[in-house]
C-alpha cells in the first residue's frame, strides 16, 4: 500500500506538498523526504505526532530518544512503520519541524493505493508555494542586530569569583530577605 500525505502550512497559504510513502517504510523516511524537499537543515529535531480529528496532539514520533525513564515508551521515528499508525483517508498528523517555537506543518491522509512498481519512495508528487523559512537555533544566538551598535570590547570583565561569595546570596535570591536588608 502507499500512503499519499498533503502538507499544508498556517505560515503560507499558499504552501502545499504531497508526498507519498509506502505503507512499510519509517516515518524517519517521510522526515528525511520533506527536508530535502524544503532544503532544511537536517540537523534540527522534529518530531511527527498523531492527532484526532481536532487536531490535538496524541501520540509522539521522535527523531530519537530522549527519554531518561526506560519504563516509558518512546515511538521513534526509524523504527515506527505507517503501516502500524496509519488506518484511514483524512487521519491527521503534525510535523513540528521547529520544535522550540512549535512550528508545524499540518499533514492529512488524502489517499491510500497500491504502490506503482519501479516507481521510488517516498516521492513529493506535488510542489505548490514556498516552504516557511526555517529558524535554526545556532543562528538565532549568534546573529546580531547591526543597528544596536553594541560594542562589546568595551565591556569589562573579571576572573574574580569573590564578587559572588555572599553568604547571603541564596537567601536574596530564594528566599524572604530583601538585597539591602540586615
Amino acid at each position: 500500500m502507499v500512503y499519499k500525505f498533503r502538507l499544508i502550512s498556517n505560515e503560507k497559504e499558499d504552501f502545499i506538498r504531497d508526498f507519498e510513502v509506502r505503507s512499510d517504510q519509517s516515518f524517519y523516511d517521510l522526515h528525511q523526504a520533506i527536508q530535502k524537499n524544503l532544503h532544511y537543515d537536517q540537523s534540527q529535531i522534529a518530531s511527527f505526532f498523531m492527532c484526532n480529528d481536532q487536531w490535538e496532539k496524541e501520540q509522539e514520533i521522535t527523531l530519537f530518544d530522549l527519554s531518561d525513564e526506560p519504563e516509558q515508551k518512546t515511538m521513534v521515528m526509524d523504527n515506527t512503520r505507517f503501516s502500524d499508525h496509519i488506518h484511514e483517508l483524512k487521519q491527521k498528523l503534525l510535523y513540528v519541524f521547529d520544535v522550540f517555537n512549535e512550528r508545524v506543518f499540518f499533514i492529512e491522509v488524502a489517499e491510500i493505493k497500491e504502490d506503482s512498481p519501479g516507481k521510488s519512495y517516498p516521492a513529493c508528487t506535488l510542489s505548490k508555494g514556498s516552504p516557511p523559512e526555517q529558524i535554526i537555533m545556532d543562528q538565532v544566538f549568534l546573529t546580531r542586530d547591526p543597528s544596536l551598535n553594541i560594542d562589546d570590547t568595551d565591556i569589562e570583565t573579571t576572573d574574580d569569583d569573590s564578587l559572588f561569595n555572599d553568604s547571603d546570596f541564596d537567601d536574596i535570591i530564594y528566599g524572604d530577605k530583601e538585597p539591602d536588608e540586615e
